[in-house]
């Protein structure tokens, strides 16, 4: 019997070949979109669950104080102090390990390599269990030894053995090779791909206390510096869990965070090890991986939706089939099994499709994002399935129950598919197709004219202009700094030259807590710094509302330690927040900063206000800033170059610096770049929620275009007596366009209400927004509302040009 279902189901295909298509087209359209949506997420939640203990290991993150406007919810990392004060504290905790990131010229022989070395506890390996080729777990026990991957053992030494061999860091820090580890499995947060910036895979690993020798670094003491990427993970025993560890975590805050940092950590987050992958999402506050899940689904229902309203009106023409069957003894199981096997048959060949498309899309996916998403049928098989039974089942219930509820007479005359109970489900099933549509499409104007807006408030600065140059901030460089001013000036086409602390887009946030009251820091104002030279201005193109620029011919403009007075910038923002009444009044006063025991007060003289500019960009507001010339502090330079420069300048730019640093490769890139590595996701938020606009519309247009063919050609009829009656072309067309386009009319302020709630969240995100998108909501209705227009116009075109006298003797 059931291979009798199939036959008739395919034979039901192949005589409705246009609908056949459509319904297979948008199925597997909406079977492809749910199922990538699927896989990413379920790739992205389980990561690291190749580790032993992974249901035990945590890590312990920061939550960023609201009152701190650093444009974060969270960090995923702590301050070093942290890791001890959790072994001390925390007798119960089985291993607490950190790592810390920074990043070496690494010499071996005559071979020079930029790379990120990780500083890493000893106890890191009873977390994680490495394969170790070569050497064993004793290798991170010492000061001066090295854990290196088979990857940079192939890098740096070729075919020999790398066990005792030393490589070497900024020229002057040996280490010793002591263990060889095996690559880790790609899908570990260690391997990330969108986060590999902070999460960068075990390639190099130093012991924690070779830190302080190599980089004067003191992390078991360090309250004032935390970095994103920089970990601290804790292995728990099994009788304990998250809350636990949490509630002891709020204990450590309360006892240990000193008062100057908690304007800057409300608290510790703990959190999964399984959750360190997303982390990069959670700090921005974006939903990422639940939103593509969501619009999946979205998208999948609207291509069921686009099915069953088709096969509804299908099925109804295929009433008198249906009563004679029931007049010659088929029962109503029959029937429903019959309908709801070609449902599950078109299913599973929309599956095949959306497989094959996957099989395509996915390699794209992995080059791009640097991940290694991949399809286990064997594995996935179960899920593939229970899809396609759920699918079929869903789409195909509705048109099968509604041809089979008719009793056999009603179907004989075929009155079923003219009664309006169907036609109202129909326009509903319409309605819901097109208020998803219409809401993706509106949320897709507002986040490009958002991300629009960002791009065009980043072009305050230079940036096609500038090319900076990184690691500035070697000791073996700093005293060699004007001797690069002075090269790169004389570089045909660069016009200015500038060293600073940070340059725009980079996300470093570095305060002080000030005051403008000597002695009295009980209540303090938080201000970002930047250090600069007297070239920073003029290079970046920021103009001076009051006072004058900082010079290196006056000697209180240069910030020495010992001295404990040094003239400043402010910015605009920064006159407000100090409480001075205008940028002329704030020229001359002075704020103080307590930098401890060691350092005492400095005094800050404010000799210049600059205009405000937003240096971190993005999602950051301008935050009151002061900026300072300090030698030995400069980590960037920045050339600036003419418009009209050739791209050779940037080979005469590395000629300069070899020049000047013979031993130290250069790094360098234009400030363009640096803006687009945070500024890409955005692009990449706009250009998945286009895709699945323009997805989404098509297949509810799939949907409009199959069901105005079906039910033009029921109201052929009809259409002759009008036509005989008098009715001319044009009047029929406006009545069809009418007729199938209601169901849009009311479902578009519906989809643009929630677009508007939607299109609010989105926006608060961003500290430089757009208004609210009132046009862009209006013209994505109005769009939605001209492709249904236009896709029932085809057929209302044709069909009002029938001839009166064959519509007439139709059927």
């Amino acid at each position: 019997m059931f291979k009798n279902y199939i036959k008739v189901a395919i034979r039901s295909i192949l005589k409705n070949k246009l609908y056949a298509v459509i319904n297979i087209l948008g199925l597997s359209i909406g079977l492809a979109i749910y199922m990538f949506g699927s896989l990413f997420a379920e790739y992205e939640k389980t990561h690291d669950l190749s580790f032993q203990n992974a249901e035990r290991i945590y890590t312990i993150r920061g939550d960023v104080n609201p009152q701190s406007n650093l444009g974060l919810n969270q960090i995923d990392g702590v301050q070093g102090a942290v890791g001890p004060l959790i072994k001390s504290d925390l007798e119960q905790v089985e291993a607490v390990a950190r790592t810390i990131f920074r990043e070496f010229l690494v010499t071996v022989g005559e071979n020079n390599f930029y790379q990120n070395v990780r500083f890493a506890d000893p106890e890191l390996l009873d977390i994680f269990e490495l394969t170790f080729l070569q050497g064993n777990r004793t290798a991170l026990d010492g000061s001066n030894s090295v854990i290196i991957s088979t990857t940079m053992a192939e890098k740096f030494f070729g075919d020999t053995d790398p066990m005792g061999k030393t490589i070497t860091l900024d020229h002057e820090h040996d280490l010793t090779v002591a263990a060889v580890i095996d690559e880790l499995p790609a899908n570990t947060h260690f391997s990330a791909g969108f986060a590999s910036e902070m999460t960068r895979p075990l390639d190099v690993i130093v012991p924690v206390r070779a830190m302080e020798r190599i980089t004067e670094f003191q992390p078991d003491t360090n309250w004032g510096s935390t970095s994103m990427g920089n970990l601290t993970y804790v292995l728990l025993p099994e009788n304990l869990d998250r809350d636990w560890l949490q509630t002891q975590m709020d204990g450590i805050y309360e006892r240990h965070m000193p008062e100057d940092q908690r304007d800057f950590l409300s608290g510790f987050n703990v959190r999964p090890l399984q959750e360190q992958n997303m982390a990069l999402w959670a700090m921005l506050g974006l939903p990422v991986i639940d939103v593509v899940q969501v619009l999946g689904i979205v998208v999948l229902v609207i291509a069921c939706v686009n099915y069953t309203n088709l096969a509804a009106a299908q099925s109804m023409g295929r009433a008198r089939e249906v009563g004679l069957r029931k007049t010659l003894g088929a029962n109503k199981k029959q029937l429903l099994t019959q309908f709801l096997v070609e449902s599950m048959t078109i299913t599973f060949f929309s599956l095949l499709l959306s497989l094959s498309v996957l099989e395509l899309i996915i390699p794209m996916f992995n080059a791009a994002s640097g991940k290694v998403l991949t399809i286990n049928y064997i594995q996935e098989l179960p899920w593939l399935i229970a899809t396609t039974m759920v699918v079929g089942g869903f789409a195909g219930s509705y048109p099968a129950y509604l041809i089979t509820k008719t009793n056999p007479i009603d179907a004989l005359r075929d009155s079923a598919r003219k009664g309006r109970g169907a036609s109202l489900i129909r326009a509903i099933m319409i309605g819901v197709q097109f208020t998803f549509s219409v809401c993706i499409l509106a949320m897709v104007l507002v986040v490009y004219q958002q991300n629009s807006k960002v791009e065009e408030s980043s072009r305050i600065f230079p940036k096609d202009q500038i090319y900076t140059l990184n690691r500035l901030n070697v000791d073996q460089m700093e005293d060699r700094h004007e001797v690069l001013r002075n090269e790169m000036m004389n570089v045909p086409y660069v016009e200015n030259f500038t060293l600073s602390s940070q340059v725009p887009y980079e996300q470093t946030n570095t305060s002080i807590n000030a005051s403008r009251i000597l002695n009295d820091f009980e209540s303090t104002i938080s201000l970002h710094q930047i250090n600069i030279d007297d070239s920073f201005a003029d290079t970046y193109d920021i103009p001076f509302v009051a006072g004058r620029d900082i010079s290196k011919e006056y000697a209180k403009d240069t910030h020495i330690r010992e001295d404990g007075e040094v003239n400043v910038l402010i910015n605009e923002t920064a006159v407000r927040t100090l409480g001075f009444e205008s940028a002329d009044a704030a020229v001359g006063q002075v704020f103080y900063e307590d930098e401890g025991d060691e350092r005492g007060i400095t005094t800050y003289t404010i000799v210049g206000v600059m205009a405000d500019r937003n240096i971190l960009g993005l999602f950051n507001v301008v935050k009151p800033t002061f900026f300072f010339m300090r030698p030995g502090s400069y980590r960037l330079a920045s050339v600036k170059i003419s418009k009209d420069a050739p791209i050779s300048v940037v080979r005469d730019i590395e000629d300069a610096w070899a020049t000047v640093y013979a031993d130290y490769p250069m790094q360098g890139q234009f400030l363009n770049e640096i803006f687009q590595m945070v500024y890409m996701l955005f692009e990449l938020a706009t250009s998945t929620l286009g895709s699945i606009a323009f997805v989404a519309l098509a297949l509810a247009s799939f949907g409009l275009f199959g069901l105005a063919a079906f039910m033009a050609e029921q109201k052929t009829k009809e259409i002759g007596i009008r036509k005989v009656l008098g009715a001319s072309n044009n009047q029929i067309v406006r009545l069809l366009i009418w007729q199938f386009s209601t169901p849009v009319l009311w479902a578009t302020p519906i989809a643009l209400g929630i677009a508007f709630f939607a299109s609010s969240q989105y926006l608060n995100f961003f500290a430089e927004r757009i208004g609210l998108p009132y046009g862009m909501l209006i013209g994505a209705g109005i769009v939605g509302i001209l492709i249904a227009a236009a896709t029932v116009a085809t057929h209302a075109f044709n069909v009002a040009k029938t001839n009166p006298v064959n519509a007439l003797h139709y059927e």
